[in-house]
């Protein structure tokens, strides 16, 4: 963790250095950047940017496909026939979790933010890695933010324990504001009330879940409110808050 601290705080204050003002300026910043990091490939966000395809030069030498591959596949669904199959499901719920996170919080705070997420990545020969998926944001003069991404193969250092996500925020130093696992969160929820919370997640009505799980809006409703009822909450949104 303090490792990428500082390849990210590197990144930061080196494309303010540098004078960076756009995000095809900053691409060609971070082109330069695997010699002194060598063990962290950096590409851009496919959520945040679907029109960028930037992916470093060590790509190959960190998840173990080239740069070029990764530029193809880089949509998110292409992205994830590489995650362990056992992973992918968490790993989506990791990444809602971060999503509905940040619709709370102004774009131009996005930046003191960053998101760790933790999973097994397959790489050609079928074997699987544990990677540290670091999700950060740059700010751009005059041009919003540029979202990009930090991996590095944590195989040998940190033993695997389950898909999780770690939100961390810059006061003066980087400190931990909560995490995210979903695992422990789905031990707790019945097979429907896990499908049922998805979705709440993702924004759906009540008549639009009960079309999706093919069951009426009267059952949907019922299912809430014992989920209410539960987590000792009275709304979808402080449910959605008791179950992240």
């Amino acid at each position: 963790m303090r490792t990428s601290d500082r390849v990210a705080n590197y990144l930061a204050g080196y494309v303010t250095l540098a004078g960076g003002d756009t995000r095809e300026e900053i691409m060609e910043l971070f082109e330069n950047l695997p010699v002194l990091f060598p063990q962290w490939a950096i590409l851009s966000c496919p959520i945040m940017h679907p029109d960028l395809e930037y992916a470093s030069p060590n790509c190959y030498y960190v998840l173990g496909y080239a740069r070029e591959y990764l530029r193809k596949h880089k949509r998110l669904e292409q992205f994830f026939l590489h995650v362990h199959e056992d992973d992918q499901q968490h790993l989506f719920d990791c990444y809602t979790f971060l999503h509905d996170y940040l619709e709370t919080i102004p774009p131009e705070e996005h930046p003191a933010y960053r998101a760790i997420t933790y999973y097994r990545f397959r790489k050609p020969g079928g074997q699987y890695i544990h990677l540290h998926d670091e999700k950060a944001a740059i700010t751009l003069q005059g041009s919003g933010n540029f979202y990009y991404a930090l991996f590095q193969n944590i195989t040998s250092i940190r033993p695997f324990n389950g898909v999780r996500i770690e939100l961390y925020k810059q006061e003066g130093q980087l400190k931990k504001i909560t995490e995210y696992k979903p695992s422990a969160f789905r031990a707790l929820l019945s097979k429907r009330e896990q499908e049922l919370v998805s979705l709440i997640r993702q924004g759906l009505s009540t008549k639009e879940i009960g079309c999706y799980l093919n069951i009426s809006p009267h059952t949907v409703r019922n299912i809430k409110s014992k989920l209410f009822e539960k987590y000792g909450v009275s709304n979808s949104i402080e449910l959605l808050n008791m179950t992240a």
